[in-house]
Order: C-alpha cells, then sequence, then structure tokens
C-alpha cells in the first residue's frame, strides 16, 4: 500500500559507509554537485539517507514544510501541482532543492510512479554545514545559484518571445 514518506522514516543513514566509486561518479552528474571533486560528492552521499519509495508514495507534498531535498538514484517520479502533472523525473534528477534557499512550503507533490531509491538530504543537516563553515555546502550553494539563473534566463526568453 502506498505510503506518506513526508513524515520522516524510510530507510537507513548513510552513515559512514564506504561510497564506491561508481556511485560518486553517477551521483556527480548532478547538477547539484557540479564543481565537487570525487571526495566532496562522496561526502554528500554520506550525510544523506538512503529512502526506498514504492509506486504512491508521497515524497513532497504541495504546501507542506521543507524539511529536504532529494537526488534519485533509481525509479521514475511525477511532479504535481493540484490535477497536472508537470515532470516527470528519473535517474539523477532531483527536486526539493528550492528548501535549500527558501523556507517556503513546497510548490508542489512529488509521487513515486516507479519503485525507486533516493537519497535524502535534511535541510537541518545542510543549514549545521553552512553554519560550520563547510565548503561542500556552499559550493552546492553557488550550484544552486547558477541552476536559479539558468531558469530565470529561460523564463525571461519564454515572456519576452
Amino acid at each position: 500500500s502506498p505510503r506518506d514518506r513526508t513524515t520522516g522514516g524510510g530507510g537507513d543513514p548513510a552513515g559512514g559507509a564506504r561510497m564506491s566509486n561508481d556511485a560518486v561518479e553517477r551521483f556527480a552528474t548532478v547538477p547539484l554537485f557540479e564543481g565537487l571533486n570525487p571526495e566532496e560528492v562522496a561526502y554528500m552521499l554520506r550525510v544523506a539517507e538512503d529512502v526506498s519509495a514504492a509506486p504512491g508514495d508521497v515524497l513532497i507534498r504541495e504546501g507542506a514544510n521543507a524539511d529536504a531535498f532529494y537526488v534519485i538514484a533509481a525509479g521514475a517520479f511525477e511532479v504535481r501541482k493540484k490535477d497536472e502533472t508537470l515532470a516527470r523525473l528519473e535517474d539523477f534528477s532531483y527536486f526539493g532543492e528550492m528548501s535549500l534557499c527558501s523556507n517556503e512550503p513546497r510548490s508542489a507533490t512529488v509521487i513515486c510512479v516507479q519503485t525507486g531509491r533516493l537519497k535524502k538530504f535534511s535541510i537541518d543537516t545542510f543549514q549545521r554545514m553552512i553554519e560550520s563553515g563547510n565548503k561542500i555546502a556552499y559550493k552546492v550553494l553557488r550550484s544552486m545559484c547558477r541552476i536559479l539563473a539558468k531558469r530565470l534566463a529561460r523564463l525571461g526568453e519564454r515572456m519576452v518571445s
């Protein structure tokens, strides 16, 4: 039966487990991790929680408070606003990243449509990284700024044309 994953739970922390080079290389392709070296990607994977999702599981609910962002390791997920599907996300896509920049409520719901595995990055953990001066957190934020700038530029182009 579908589970609501918006209230925590859902997996074992990645803890101190060693990341395989293959996993690090695959996650290094995620735009949020652009500019991170392999050791920094491995660090991010260690501070994340491993989450499994089944079809119907809700990872993020529109209007809810933001507590994490996610990177998809496998599976498929739909981004929905009201009853409209806005996007289908698959391997090494990410969602919930706006929570890095804003305390605004979630703007959409994300639901699993094909059995998946994800890395869940706690906003509290990320905030502690920033407050302690962790350079990896700053690199991820810089990537987020680049991503947002590109999105705004595309939106501006659509408005002009």
